[in-house]
């Protein structure tokens, strides 16, 4: 069972969900361009 995010991992949990949410990433490729950091900056408006 998931019993929430560790304070630790918080930052980045919030930045994936954020991404995901945003549907940015749509494709297989663009998942591992992210997250191997060759994605352009994401804006959040």
């Amino acid at each position: 069972r998931f019993h929430g995010v560790a304070t630790r991992y918080l930052p980045n949990y919030l930045g994936w969900r954020c991404v995901l949410d945003a549907g940015r990433i749509d494709t297989p490729e663009s998942m591992l361009k992210a997250a191997i950091g060759h994605f352009p900056r994401f804006v959040v408006t």
